[in-house]
């Protein structure tokens, strides 16, 4: 698939999507973190329009969660269950590398009931919720495309509502998904850079929908009991997320424009020594090597 201009496009192939079918190569909310997190190299070499030499990542450590993420949405990667305990019989890895050459997510048996419960248990959980309307009234897998000073932008949104109002989008982990530790994780994710950028695009489609939208993450986690935790952007998120944004956006301006993709420094650096693990050691200096010990005085 291939676009010629900006819009709002519904049932997009996540292949197609990952190609990228902007007519030059545009810029993700992934690439900004990328950009901002690592190097205008890192980023170039992730993009498949860019670098020639790029192999998509099959890291599967996420299957679990994109099966329950196509049975939650009705849409994302394809999966093709595969009827084995695990993957050490060369029959086992045959069929997962053939579902790879096809797009697919290869799971094993029990790990595709390990997503159903999952779903049983997000379902369950949301129609408690006050957040009840997650993934309803809408679509999922929208892709939003826009065009700034002659830049391509791009992004993927999980489930967005047909008032174009509100953006849901489904996150599972391995990790706790506990209300007290939600700020980190979402930080860490950079989720905040998400819900920026996807607020950039919308408002540049759909002008009359600026400031009021929500933009929730529906974390859930993939071990027992699935529990689930909503979180929602407010102004201050959505803030730090525009802020970081910026940066990036001057980034891929300036690699497209130069065609120059710079890496790290290349002359050495200073760091600072980090401020925890040095208020950490003067603590133990105080307390437990102020005084000599006795017994060690004894012992020498």
């Amino acid at each position: 698939m291939k676009i010629d201009r900006p819009g709002i496009y519904r049932g997009i192939s996540d292949a197609d999507y990952r190609a990228d079918p902007c007519p030059s190569p545009s810029l993700t909310q992934s690439a900004c973190k990328t950009l901002i997190g690592r190097s205008m190299l890192h980023a170039w070499t992730d993009n498949p329009r860019l670098n020639p030499q790029f192999e998509p990542d099959d890291d599967t450590k996420f299957d679990i969660g994109n099966v329950a993420h196509r049975l939650i949405l009705g849409r994302g990667k394809d999966f093709l269950i595969c009827r084995f305990d695990d993957w050490r019989k060369k029959e086992a890895q045959n069929l997962r590398e053939e579902a790879a050459e096809k797009g697919q997510v290869a799971i094993l048996e029990h790990q595709y009931f390990q997503a159903c419960e999952m779903v049983e248990a997000a379902t369950d959980q949301l129609r408690r919720h006050e957040d009840h309307d997650a993934f309803s009234g809408g679509s999922g897998e929208v892709m939003i495309a826009w065009q700034e000073d002659g830049i391509w932008f791009r992004s993927l949104i999980d489930w967005l509502h047909d008032d174009l109002r509100t953006v849901d989008d489904f996150k599972t982990t391995g990790m706790s998904v506990a209300p007290h530790v939600m700020g980190l994780r979402a930080e860490a994710a950079g989720w905040h850079i998400q819900a920026a950028f996807i607020e950039r695009g919308l408002d540049i489609l759909d002008p009359d929908g600026a400031g009021r939208r929500r933009y929730r993450f529906i974390a859930q986690e993939t071990d027992k009991p699935f529990a689930l935790t909503s979180m929602h952007m407010d102004e201050h998120w959505l803030t730090m997320g525009r802020k970081q944004i910026e940066p990036a956006v001057r980034m891929w301006h300036y690699g497209i424009g130069s065609g120059r993709w710079p890496g790290y420094e290349t002359r050495a650096i200073v760091p600072e020594f980090p401020g925890f693990k040095e208020t950490r050691w003067l603590e133990r200096e105080e307390n437990e090597f102020s005084a000599p010990d006795p017994k060690l005085i004894m012992a020498g």
